[in-house]
């Protein structure tokens, strides 16, 4: 009996150890299949995260050219520093090194010690550090021995002209990803893809030799060339800045050069401005100062919306009341639908009746003016005439022609932050909205809407869309895609085209765009005076936005340009006084770099400027031969000597040809400094005059004055002194605008 118990104790000890044994072995069988099959990826990543170390290599990236391949945002070579911290031995090597990296890169010490202390096995401490420096850190590393620090290649993006094309370029993050502009728009052409170096480590964690690495090349990213040309992006800065400086500015100005053949976008520019290479400090002094008024939280809230203001392209991302510019575009409707029969005329009273409406419409002309054809109601911008005109159109008329131009939709240029203004439901438009849009107030466009259209007017009727990017690089040169458009459609004829460029260009010769007006080139335009109507419903104040666009030569277009001053405070309020200018130095710098000749007629020739010759060492008769072939028909001479001693104007000045050249023939000329007198206001006689009794000369760069011209600025500042004998340039303003829209 006992035998068996023991038996049966025996066997059933047997079947538990077996059970156990198969149970333990299960378990490990899963624990294996679990380790080497569902948690391989993991465990994998692990184990090669022990046995190597995989560096990534940055990517160049790609560069942005101006058309002419001027280089206007490239990559510099930099490195970037990183520590292994698990090499780090005690915690006194951690503190020398926290010590001396923080020093050399200027960062925070307990940031490089928190990073030192951590036992990572791989970290980044500073990126885009220039070559001194670099050559610093390798010094210290050397110094102490370590292989905790070390360098890999690394690429900063570099602005060389600075805040030169910045809300077209745009500009980078710390990560050297695009976040504006260019930059982020074509951030897949430029980006490039990284490479990777990845080396075996021992147990200790130090690398492996050479035969262990894997290396795998960065690939540079694409360069983008653009269809700006950097020279007349530079007559536009320079030109806006002065003009926002002039005219007391509040918000901006802003000006964009076209391509009306082909869209292409030759210069854009708003003001202010900032630099790409620090787009986080407020570019603009005005509105720096404002900030530093404010404390707290508030300034923190306000500095956030002026970076976002500084930042947005305005020409493409702000709508406005384009005001009679857009008369262009209204009369561009009625010829091509022959709403205005020939002979047509209309009796500007100074104001009209709209149905609809509860009191008179206004003309900026309050007396009216009086029995006009169509071509001087657009050169007069006859508010009256254009709601009469608007009415032969209708509403459907002309909301088909407004949709036409492009006007209701973006316009697809290849810039971020594009919006496309504000129309009327076409069903519900009635004969106030219609008489309102004729002169164009009541909708909201953009800059860069209403200039595609004008260029569409100028280019026989073809509208283009604009661009910015002609086309995209390889870094040998290659041409990987190309931007050239073909016209979107055919709004209006040619014959239309050419009418309308004759009818603008007599708004600059006779109508209220007189001072567009460029000696030897045949320049068309239109002002503008538009009321911000939002604005003084939200405020109670009426502001003004003034600008001109324009198309030149208007016998063979070949550029439109506007420019938009919004809440200019000098007075008088005038697009024909404030922006017409800005348009004219825009055309008169522009024309002859595109090589486009000037044809002067007589009159102008008497009024350009000619270089004076050298004239010293000369004898009378040599003087006076030299003077008649460049065109000097006047001259005096002061002593009795046998050659010329001293001339004026000086060798070089350039004056119209009818400047009196005075001789010095051996007596000395006066040596002594003037103060150039004040001529704000004066008209060009009283200048003339009272700069000769100071001994000075004039120009006015080739503009032909009339008895209506005043001066508005001087090339020397009143109270400066100058040589005796200096030329001051005046820049002629034609009062006879002051008033006009």
């Amino acid at each position: 009996m006992n035998k068996r118990a023991d038996s049966g104790v025996y066997i059933r000890l047997i079947i538990f150890a077996v059970a156990f044994v198969a149970i333990m072995f299960g378990a490990i069988a899963w624990r294996l299949f679990y380790l080497q099959v569902t948690e391989y990826e993991t465990y994998s990543a692990k184990a090669k995260t022990q046995q190597t170390r995989d560096k990534t290599i940055t990517p160049a990236r790609g560069s942005i050219f101006d058309v002419n391949m001027k280089p206007l945002a490239m990559s510099a070579s930099t490195e970037m520093v990183t520590i292994e911290a698990v090499k780090i031995k005690t915690d006194e090597e951690a503190k020398a090194i926290a010590e001396n990296i923080s020093a050399i890169l200027e960062m925070d010490y307990d940031t490089v010690l928190e990073k030192a202390l951590s036992k990572t096995t791989y970290a980044v401490l500073k990126k885009g550090v220039e070559k001194e420096k670099a050559d610093q850190i390798r010094a210290f590393v050397d110094e102490i021995d370590t292989t905790a620090i070390y360098l890999i290649p690394d690429s900063t993006r570099y602005y060389p002209f600075g805040s030169f094309a910045s809300h077209i370029i745009g500009f980078v993050g710390a990560d050297q990803q695009g976040l504006d502009g260019i930059e982020a728009l074509y951030e897949d052409y430029m980006e490039g893809t990284p490479g990777r170096l990845v080396t075996a480590t021992n147990v200790n964690g130090d690398e492996m030799p050479f035969s262990y690495e894997t290396y795998v090349d960065a690939v540079d990213g694409y360069n983008v060339v653009l269809t700006i040309d950097e020279v007349i992006q530079h007559y536009v800065e320079q030109n806006l800045k002065e003009a926002y400086e002039q005219n007391d500015v509040q918000k901006y100005a802003a000006s964009i050069v076209m391509d009306v053949e082909t869209g292409g976008i030759l210069a854009m520019a708003s003001y202010p401005e900032y630099d790409p290479n620090d787009p986080f400090t407020i570019g603009s002094e005005k509105t720096q100062a404002y900030l530093d008024t404010l404390e707290g939280e508030e300034r923190e809230t306000q500095f956030k919306k002026e970076l976002q203001s500084q930042w947005r392209n305005k020409i493409v991302s702000d709508s406005y009341n384009p005001g009679s510019t857009f008369k262009i575009i209204t009369a561009a409707m009625a010829l091509e639908e022959k709403t205005i029969p020939d002979g047509w005329t209309f009796n500007c009273t100074g104001s009209i009746m709209v149905p609809g409406w509860s009191k008179p419409i206004k003309c900026w002309k309050h007396e009216g003016h009086g029995v006009q054809t169509f071509e001087q109601a657009v050169e007069n911008s006859c508010n009256p005439a254009f709601i009469t005109i608007g009415k032969t159109l209708g509403t459907k008329q002309f909301s088909k022609y407004f949709e036409a131009f492009g006007l209701t939709e973006k316009t697809g240029i290849d810039v971020s932050g594009e919006e496309s203004g504000i129309y009327y439901n076409v069903n519900k438009m009635t004969e106030v909205d219609l008489a309102v849009s004729s002169f164009g107030q009541g909708f909201q466009i953009t800059p860069i809407q209403l200039l595609t259209a004008v260029s569409a007017v100028a280019n026989d009727g073809y509208l283009m869309q604009p661009h910015l990017v002609k086309e995209v690089r390889d870094a040998e040169g290659n041409i990987i895609e190309s931007f050239e458009q073909e016209p979107l459609r055919q709004v209006v004829s040619e014959k239309t085209s050419e009418k309308l460029m004759s009818i603008l260009q007599g708004v600059v010769a006779n109508g209220t765009g007189k001072n567009a007006y460029v000696p030897g080139f045949r320049v068309g335009g239109k002002t503008g005076t538009s009321e911000k109507k939002l604005q003084q419903a939200q405020t109670g104040e009426l502001e003004y936005i003034t600008s001109f666009v324009a198309v030149a030569p208007v016998d063979d277009p070949k550029i439109a340009v506007i420019v938009i001053l919004d809440e200019p405070q000098s007075y008088p309020i005038s697009g024909g006084v404030q922006a017409a200018p800005v348009v004219r130095k825009i055309i008169e710098e522009t024309l002859p770099y595109l090589e486009v000749e000037p044809i002067y007629t007589e009159e102008e020739l008497k009024a350009k400027d000619t270089n004076m010759p050298e004239l010293t060492g000369l004898t009378e008769a040599e003087a006076a031969a030299d003077l008649s072939e460049q065109g000097f028909t006047t001259y005096r001479v002061v002593g009795e000597g046998e050659t010329v001693t001293d001339q004026m104007p000086f060798a070089g000045s350039a004056v119209p040809p009818v400047t009196e050249v005075v001789l010095y023939m051996g007596e000395a000329k006066p040596d002594r400094m003037v103060t150039v007198p004040d001529l704000t206001g004066y008209t060009y006689a009283m200048a003339k005059q009272t700069l000769e009794n100071s001994g000075l000369y004039i120009s006015t760069g080739g503009i032909v004055p009339n008895k209506n011209h005043v001066v508005r600025g001087q090339s020397v500042a009143a109270l400066d002194q100058v040589p005796y004998g200096s030329t001051i340039i005046i820049e002629l303003s034609d009062k006879s605008q002051n008033a006009a829209t």
